[in-house]
């Protein structure tokens, strides 16, 4: 028999966008959150450069924030959303203090910022060094898990939502850990938090679990998803043969940090006036033009002019990471490669997580609310999560009931249409694709190519028992499908990618 249980709330996914919203939920009702894995398993925990806030918080600062999402989206944000995002950073930055998380300051108390790509001032606080996303991450965990109203469900996979006969979104899911039972959860709101899907490319900075899940689900499920084509591909990232791709996070060409070819030349300054300080599409557009260049050149990031031991003590878990890897970072250049980074499209929401099913809310990465265009601005993602899990809370939690059950669900796993490839060998085949065909790098024939060969992956697909491994796989090709449509419907040249032999692109602001 499937098992079955209820809750207030049901939260999917254990990233900071997930916690945030659990934290702000708990006074109004029991709240569930079930994830994929432990805390290490998003990409929150991963978070090096800071948090973006329009420090000082009067009305200039904020306008100055806004003003630098705007340009660094290129065009595609929605203004509106932009200044609500902005607006909300005081409120949680009060909230953090508030959980003394322990955010990094100089010697009389102040805390310390520092200015990242594309923006025009010193506005990222940070804490641990390099160390900012897991410190929020844990001091959030740490404060929910003192309530009895809170429970925690790990090694869970996203399987289907619940609906009712109306419609409306009454819960989800889940196979359990051996990937074949179900659990269903029935709940009086549904928070997706589940993250987005750079791991599906070949080079990604992002938790092997990033892999477009919730997408794929809600997708399923009939809710509205848009700007699939808007992946940003972070142009510093250590490439090491035999090595998985690593982050050198933004905060070092902010703290001064130079890109440079073999000769030691900064040819940055050859493609925007900011040098290692523009935005990151136009960084990551530099990098793959250069390497076109002369490909056996290499491109690296050198810290070797900071001051003996400034690396080492401001980014203590990048520097350790490299120089297991041999590259000590105070004496020797570090090589980069672009690598895929983050979704700025996904499940269509409003500034209070509203989905385009009822019932149904979306937070994070895995939503498009349109506050980052076609291009984040650095930092920003994690002011996202902590104020969209703040609004969501804001919005729901009056909803204590439960709603009348109604769903269709058979009391055993279902069958199902999963792909009949190998897994392992499809998995593989799917990032290369999408490597090649939806990269920073995009023509017509080479994104057509690559969505005739997905749609052959997903045409292989049998009904068959589910069975986790398999259905991820099938949530996978649905996501790279709806990325390469996404492309050829909305091309979008100009931000992130090298655009040849494209139509125009269709730009819309508002609808």
């Amino acid at each position: 028999m499937m098992k079955k249980e209820s809750v207030d709330f049901l939260v999917v996914g254990g990233g900071i966008a997930g916690y945030q919203a659990v934290l702000s939920l708990l006074p109004h009702g029991s709240v569930l959150l079930v994830s994929r894995g432990p805390l290490s398993s998003g990409s929150s925990y991963y978070a090096q450069g800071g948090l973006a806030l329009p420090w000082g918080f009067g009305p200039e600062d904020c306008e100055r924030h806004v003003q630098d999402t705007l340009r660094a989206g290129a065009g595609l944000c929605d203004e509106p959303s932009v200044r609500t995002l902005v607006g909300d950073g005081e409120r949680v930055w009060k909230g953090l203090l508030s959980l003394d998380v322990p955010f990094d300051r100089d010697s009389d108390g102040t805390f310390l910022t520092t200015r990242e790509a594309a923006h025009s001032v010193p506005r990222i606080v940070h804490a641990g060094g390099d160390r900012t996303g897991f410190l929020i991450l844990s001091s959030l965990a740490k404060k929910v898990s003192e309530d009895p109203a809170f429970r925690f469900l790990s090694n869970h996979q996203l399987y289907r939502l619940r609906k009712n006969p109306e419609g409306r979104v009454t819960g989800a899911l889940f196979l359990g850990e051996t990937g074949h039972e179900l659990l269903e959860i029935e709940a009086g709101a549904t928070i997706l938090s589940t993250g987005g899907g750079s791991s599906l490319f070949l080079r990604s900075t992002n938790p092997r679990l990033q892999r477009g899940d919730g997408v794929a689900v809600a997708a399923r499920a009939g809710c509205e998803i848009e700007r699939m084509a808007y992946y940003q591909f972070h142009p510093t990232v250590l490439d090491i043969p035999g090595q998985a791709p690593f982050l050198l996070t933004e905060a070092m060409r902010g703290e001064g940090a130079r890109v440079v070819n073999r000769k030691g030349r900064r040819f940055l300054f050859d493609y925007h006036p900011d040098g290692e300080l523009a935005p990151r599409d136009v960084v990551s557009r530099a990098l793959w033009l250069e390497s076109r260049k002369s490909p056996e050149e290499g491109i690296f990031l050198s810290l070797t002019h900071f001051p003996k031991g400034r690396v080492a003590q401001r980014f203590p878990q990048v520097y350790r990471h490299c120089l297991e890897l041999g590259v000590d970072l105070e004496t020797t250049p570090a090589p980069i490669r672009p690598a895929a980074h983050f979704q700025m499209g996904g499940i269509r929401s409003d500034m209070n997580g509203r989905t385009t099913l009822p019932g149904l809310y979306a937070i994070g990465e895995v939503a498009s609310t349109r506050v980052h265009g076609a291009n984040r601005l650095a930092s920003n993602s994690l002011l996202e999560a902590l104020v969209m899990g703040s609004r969501v809370a804001d919005a729901i939690g009056s909803v204590r009931h439960l709603p009348e059950t109604g769903d269709n669900s058979s009391d055993e796993p279902d069958q199902a249409l999963l792909p009949s490839v190998d897994i392992e060998e499809g998995w593989s085949r799917l990032r290369q694709i999408l490597w090649d065909s939806a990269g920073i790098v995009r023509t017509l024939p080479l994104v057509q190519k690559g969505l005739l060969e997905i749609l052959e992956m997903i045409g292989t697909s049998r009904q068959a028992p589910v069975e986790g491994g398999r259905f991820a796989l099938g949530n996978g090709l649905l996501v790279a499908r709806l990325i390469l449509e996404d492309i050829l419907t909305a091309p979008v040249a100009g931000a992130n990618y090298v655009v040849s032999e494209m139509p125009a692109p269709a730009v819309k602001n508002k609808d």
